[in-house]
């Protein structure tokens, strides 16, 4: 047997393999919906003209691998997948607020209140579903602080509310009364060199009454008590507590002293209104 005997063997096999049949593909052609198989579209604003349409180089028509109702399914599948997502993501987060309630109920109340280091936490448990065991850890030893302070701050202010002087403005929340039911929105005294205001009514102080000198903030009377701010002197805590006592008497006091009116501060000519320390008007819209 010579070295070319099986060489005929050979040729015959690679020729007589099967032949790979290639698979043409199917391309699946539509109209642009962009420019609606017209390939131009309108562009510009003060020059108006037409351009080539950019989706489909104007050619009117775009081609796919696959078929409109192919591309269907695929896209309802992905938006199917998204809301999966987004609901096993959520699930995943309330199991951990379920299992860290009081942690939970700490970040959202920290977060609320503008506390940037509860808001980076609470943006990362939104974003990965849970915190680390540090991040947790985290979160006890600043909710335990936290409730320490609240407990100082309690009883600071029960001993400042016990050492409060007491004072009654029942008067002067008589004339803001009157003036509201007389149409004045933001009623006003000036009594003594101050200047008393109502606090509002949706406000964390409602029912309180404002104290102020110029721009100067001096306290708030609330609850039949006066809680003067370290810039209140002894001196004008105690003529604050007068005028509030009586504002009347404070009312005169003011006009006589800047011959203006105790309510809008207006210049007084009248003798009479200068005697009562305020105007005629004003002396109506407050009862006075």
């Amino acid at each position: 047997m010579g070295a070319f005997d099986d060489m005929k063997d050979d040729l015959d096999a690679i020729f007589n393999a099967p032949v790979a049949v290639v698979k043409e593909t199917v391309w699946f052609e539509e109209k642009c919906k962009k420019c609606d198989g017209k390939g131009k579209v309108t562009i510009g604003w003060t020059f108006v003209r037409l351009a080539s349409c950019f989706a489909c180089s104007g050619t009117g028509k775009l081609t796919f691998k696959t078929s409109p109702e192919q591309r269907a399914r695929a896209k309802a599948s992905t938006e199917t997948r998204k809301v999966k997502a987004v609901e096993d993501k959520a699930a995943q987060i309330q199991a951990w607020r379920d299992e860290n309630k009081a942690e939970a109920a700490w970040l959202d109340e920290a977060a609320g209140r503008g506390f940037e280091f509860a808001a980076s936490l609470s943006a990362a448990l939104t974003k990965f579903g849970s915190l680390t065991e540090k991040q947790l850890a985290a979160v006890r030893k600043c909710a335990v602080a936290d409730g320490e302070r609240k407990v100082k701050w309690a009883a600071e202010k029960a001993q400042a509310t016990a050492a409060a002087p007491t004072v009654s403005v029942e008067a002067i929340e008589v004339a803001f009364a009157k003036a509201k039911d007389s149409g004045i929105r933001y009623p006003r005294l000036r009594l003594d060199d101050f200047v008393f205001t109502p606090a509002p009514a949706t406000g964390k102080n409602a029912g309180a009454v404002y104290i102020k000198s110029g721009e100067q903030y001096l306290g708030k009377i609330m609850g039949g008590k006066l809680f003067a701010t370290r810039e209140c002197t002894q001196d004008a805590s105690e003529r604050i507590l007068a005028a509030s006592s009586d504002p009347h008497k404070a009312a005169v006091a003011y006009g006589q002293k800047f011959g203006s009116c105790a309510v809008c501060g207006r210049e007084l000519t009248d003798h009479t209104s200068i005697e009562r320390g305020i105007g005629p008007i004003c002396a109506e819209k407050y009862g006075w």
